[in-house]
């Protein structure tokens, strides 16, 4: 089997951003090596010009360029990664088999999970978390003023780069629907509801597979539709992660009410991609925030920015390690 070459893949993507973990757990359980470009979503960086020319029509971190491909759609990049190296299990299999239908299916199921509204309208309505979210509450503050600062700094950044006039155009008509719906509790418990009868349907779906299978011992070795770990369990893994981060796993996946999904994340943790991911986030040091401070961002202005940032930075090293 020909290896690939380290240098083939440049990544541009930050290891906290929801996309991006879903990508990274995709890369390092298929053993992709690639060239690591962060995008600092602390600072804004998401919506430098240079991010914009790399991805103009694009909403999403992270991006991958392979030679002159470029991918910027993060279903795309794993679709392409799995399609295109040998390395590593096949992450999404075949739609002409049974199992390859179910896997799509529910991928499709967890992937339209509005994870950005839930994340932001939690932090805006922080009675709506259960056991509380596990941000610092500096950090929360400091995002919910960033994305209401989000609109202003876009036409601004639209009024100066005028050749990247539709790109800024596109993020700021999608910020401003988000918006509406992050500040109206009721739209983001309505999400909320959404996501629950999901989420019984997964536990549901786990127990079935484990219920099917005759061998006690492999038990510990099935994920949502037998033995083989899919992009659906990819996708399941990174949403059980936010959750828990929002303080909603006591409702979603508490042990007594959903003891499948409990037990299967606990699985999940185990793995030595999930962990990888976890570390990238635990392994971003200071100097980064530093560099992306120096370039003067827009999106976090002056020493509290910085000191937020460096905050968050240290905090999640602390809680990861």
């Amino acid at each position: 089997m020909a290896q690939i070459s380290a240098k083939r893949f440049t990544l541009y993507y930050f290891p906290t951003s929801y996309s991006s973990q879903k990508v990274l757990l995709s890369f390092y359980e298929k053993e992709v090596p690639f060239q690591p470009h962060l995008v600092n979503l602390f600072t804004g960086q998401q919506y430098a010009p240079w991010y914009i020319q790399l991805n103009a029509s694009g909403l999403h971190v992270p991006v991958l360029r392979d030679g002159d491909h470029i991918i910027t759609n993060p279903s795309a990049i794993i679709d392409y990664i799995d399609k295109t190296c040998p390395t590593g299990e096949s992450l999404v299999p075949d739609l002409t088999s049974d199992l390859g239908r179910n896997v799509a299916s529910f991928r499709k199921k967890i992937d339209n999970v509005p994870v950005d509204i839930l994340t932001y309208g939690i932090l805006y309505h922080p009675n709506l978390s259960v056991s509380g979210c596990k941000l610092p509450g500096a950090v929360q503050r400091s995002m919910k003023e960033n994305f209401a600062k989000r609109l202003s700094v876009l036409s601004d950044l639209a009024a100066r780069n005028p050749d990247l006039h539709e790109g800024y155009v596109t993020r700021s008509q999608t910020a401003a629907q988000k918006y509406d719906i992050i500040t109206d509790e009721s739209q983001v418990r309505a999400e909320l509801e959404e996501v629950e009868k999901l989420f019984e349907e997964l536990e549901d779906q786990v127990r079935k597979t484990r219920e099917g299978s005759d061998d006690i011992a492999e038990a510990d070795e099935l994920w949502l539709f037998g033995p083989m770990f899919t992009i659906a369990d990819i996708s399941l893994a990174v949403l059980l992660s936010r959750m828990t981060l929002l303080g909603m796993e006591k409702c979603f996946f508490s042990p007594s009410s959903s003891p499948y999904l409990y037990n299967y994340f606990k699985q999940v943790q185990k793995r030595k991609a999930f962990k990888k991911v976890n570390e990238e986030i635990a392994n971003i040091r200071s100097t980064v925030v530093w560099e992306n401070v120096k370039a003067a961002s827009p999106y976090l202005a002056g020493i509290s920015g910085t000191a937020v940032t460096l905050s968050l930075m240290f905090w999640l090293y602390k809680k990861l390690r």
